[in-house]
């Protein structure tokens, strides 16, 4: 769908500007908030913008830091969830958002974990797309490469600081179709810094402990075959957060939001049918 409906918009935050996009049809409704995955930003939601329509709620979707239009500043310590999580928590406070639909894929779904268990009172429900809830290397059983890993991808954020440019490229799931070209792509809408740390971040990724803490209705979106989340964690997710449910999309790809999208929606809508209290 063509989002020149979207209204565009930014919250000033400490650290930058964090640009969202926004439809509001329905005043009073709940609203339908998006993040996006890695080196994308929130043309991921292209589809959904009608699909949330359809079914009666409002849309917003995120430009997350370091990603679209917001801001890029090559500071390492900007790049971690729990500040997502607030530059998030600002959005929702600008736009007085009270009845929540959370809606993470892939790193944006580690970011709605996040923000699900910092403010539990706020989430109607919950939908996690292709989410990992620890390190991908741990279900792998080689969780010993992890500390290793992470030296060198920060190593190389820090040999590639010298990197300067006025202008990155402006990612576009409607135009950038195929997994190369679209992951090519996404290396240049970002400092390549900003991407190894956001990359780095995975090291420090465990939730283990803090998901039964979780209490809204929540969904758990895998593809059958699925390179970084397998079945058994979704399996441990699912018995971790009281009222969760686990769909599987019939496709052999982590990219599901961003591939996908209308079997993706589709899922989505079946939960979403439900009362929401």
């Amino acid at each position: 769908m063509n989002n020149s409906c979207l209204k565009k918009n930014f919250v000033q935050t400490d650290a930058g500007k964090i640009f969202y996009y926004s439809q509001t049809p329905f005043p009073g409704q709940p609203t339908i908030i998006f993040l996006h995955g890695l080196s994308s930003n929130h043309s991921t939601w292209n589809f959904a913008v009608g699909a949330a329509e359809k079914m009666g709620f409002n849309f917003l979707a995120l430009d997350l830091r370091g990603h679209g239009h917001s801001d890029k500043s090559k500071k390492r310590n900007l790049y971690q969830i729990p500040i997502f999580a607030h530059d998030l928590q600002e959005v929702i406070t600008k736009e007085n958002i009270n009845q929540i639909i959370l809606v993470g894929y892939s790193f944006g779904g580690q970011i709605a974990l996040d923000y699900a268990l910092r403010y539990p009172t706020k989430i109607k429900k919950l939908v996690l797309i292709s989410t990992n809830h620890v390190n991908p290397l741990r279900y792998k059983h080689l969780n010993f490469l992890t500390w290793p890993a992470y030296g060198a991808v920060n190593l190389l954020a820090w040999l590639l600081l010298w990197q300067k440019r006025k202008k990155y490229y402006y990612f576009d799931q409607a135009k950038d179709s195929g997994y190369w070209r679209s992951t090519l792509k996404g290396y240049l809408t970002m400092p390549l810094s900003v991407n190894f740390w956001l990359l780095a971040q995975t090291a420090y990724l465990d939730f283990r402990h803090n998901l039964d803490k979780i209490a809204c209705p929540t969904l758990l979106i895998r593809s059958q075959s699925d390179p970084f989340l397998s079945q058994k964690e979704v399996n441990d997710m699912k018995q971790k957060i009281k009222l969760s449910e686990t769909a599987v999309i019939n496709e052999p790809s982590h990219f599901l939001a961003s591939r996908h999208q209308e079997k993706t929606m589709e899922i989505i809508s079946e939960f979403l049918k439900e009362k929401i209290s």
